[in-house]
């Protein structure tokens, strides 16, 4: 069910007196209010059952663009002449003035109710939400310091502070003076911390660095130094064992193979160590989304360990002796991985190829799944797919990377590879009547042109007979 009678919308009215209502109170009823909000955001709402006089001139005219924004009119109408909807805001101006007595929990509960209205009516009170996060960042700085009573800090966990850096964060917040107080806070009370939050707080680190980086001409921006990534990472691995779960972890992994780079290399080797270490004992407890996350952070960790660049990074893997972490990730994620997500299957394909990770018994799998279903894939893909399969033929049929197999296993993969490329191009004489110049440009460079089949149109004279 996604659609919502138009009727009930309308008729929703609010149950709350604002004249007397405590702080608890208050922040529940904003809460389902918020909630309401969001979920009435989901459905469609329908029109009603009784038409409406038809006028001809006026039905051309609702046509095309005019008809949309009518629909999106009458959806954002209903929604401002409800009552319970217009006093959402008188709600969060109730609770600016009584901040002090919500304490750091019901900031956060506040924070998280304002996430759920980001969507409803945004261009008008664009400004309205903007106020209520630059009040709250006055009290959380400078209001309440000198409150004996209320005093923000003296309550606050660290949790509590990780969970603030990441609501501010989604409500797309980036005050330099904020940010950089909750980073100084988390980075001072970091021997109080659990490896969940810091993970937590790396994660949201990493969504402020991609936010902000189209603003940085108009916004200052706080970065992490590599004394404070390196005490983070030391952290999580506390006592080597990992106390986080299991997409804690893959999340772990991807962010240290995108700031682990920063740290000296005896360190990177030690936590590559032990995430290797905890991986293989639990490795089947993790689902094929994160076995290919690690696939792709690993080669971008060997990469930077072993100081090699991106595309030319061939001492540590060869076909001969690859490298046995990764044979297991790709045979774990093999035989795990039920649902086939083409797109995926040649993302993988490709970063291993570019990483010079040859091994064709990893990759068997992987490359059937994607010929099985290359008429999902676009036209810029399946190029593509024909290029990597050609280039891992080239490189086991001229022996670049320093291959030395068996010459019958040799044989037998290029047939493979072979019999792929034949596939391919089966498929694309099927397809098409005239085969599109990008196709024939491929298959010329990589000799497969003679197989393609041009269909003759008829002569003139013979459509005249």
């Amino acid at each position: 069910m996604r659609k919502i009678s138009r009727l009930l919308v309308r008729k929703l009215n609010p149950s709350v007196n604002l004249n007397r209502i405590n702080s608890a109170h208050l922040l529940k009823h904003l809460e389902n209010v918020c909630e309401h909000i969001f979920e009435v955001g989901r459905y469609n709402i329908q029109k009603p059952l009784r038409p409406g006089y038809y006028n001809r001139l006026l039905h051309g005219k609702e046509k095309g663009t005019g008809r949309k924004r009518k629909v999106n009119y009458i959806v954002k109408n209903v929604e401002r002449n409800n009552k319970l909807f217009q006093q959402v805001y008188q709600y969060f101006d109730k609770a600016k003035v009584l901040l002090p007595e919500f304490g750091p929990t019901g900031i956060l509960r506040l924070l998280y109710a304002l996430l759920k209205i980001r969507n409803f009516d945004f261009e008008k009170n664009k400004r309205k939400k903007a106020t209520i996060l630059k009040y709250i960042e006055y009290y959380i700085l400078r209001s309440s310091i000198h409150d004996e009573i209320y005093n923000f800090w003296k309550h606050i966990t660290l949790n509590d502070i990780v969970l603030l850096f990441k609501m501010f964060i989604k409500n797309n917040y980036f005050s330099y003076e904020l940010i950089n107080k909750l980073i100084n806070e988390v980075i001072n009370n970091v021997k109080y911390s659990v490896p969940s939050d810091l993970v937590i707080f790396l994660c949201t680190y990493h969504v402020y660095k991609s936010k902000i980086k189209f603003k940085r001409y108009k916004i200052r921006e706080v970065c992490l130094s590599e004394n404070s990534l390196k005490m983070f990472y030391k952290n999580v691995i506390r006592n080597n064992s990992f106390d986080i779960t299991n997409k804690e972890m893959c999340n772990f992994i991807t962010l240290f193979s995108l700031y682990g780079k920063n740290i000296p290399l005896n360190e990177r080797v030690e936590i590559y160590k032990k995430s290797v270490a905890h991986i293989k004992k639990t490795k089947f407890t993790y689902s094929p989304d994160h076995v290919k996350n690690f696939i792709i952070s690993f080669f971008r960790i060997h990469n930077f360990i072993q100081k090699t660049s991106y595309h030319n990074s061939s001492t540590y893997s060869n076909v001969s002796t690859p490298n046995e972490f990764l044979k297991i990730l790709f045979e774990l994620y093999n035989k795990r991985n039920i649902d086939v997500k083409v797109e995926e299957e040649l993302y993988i394909l490709d970063k291993s190829l570019k990483n010079c990770y040859y091994d064709y018994d990893s990759l068997d799998n992987i490359i059937f799944n994607i010929k099985n279903n290359i008429s999902h894939l676009n036209n810029k893909n399946k190029i593509k797919f024909i290029n990597l399969v050609a280039k891992l033929r080239n490189v086991y049929n001229t022996g670049e990377q320093g291959i030395t197999l068996i010459t019958s296993k040799t044989k037998f993969i290029d047939v493979m590879l072979r019999q792929i490329l034949s596939d391919c191009v089966s498929f694309i004489n099927m397809k098409y009547k005239l085969v599109p110049w990008s196709f024939r440009h491929v298959l010329l460079r990589h000799q497969l042109y003679s197989q393609i089949h041009m269909r003759a149109l008829p002569n003139k004279c013979e459509l005249g007979v």
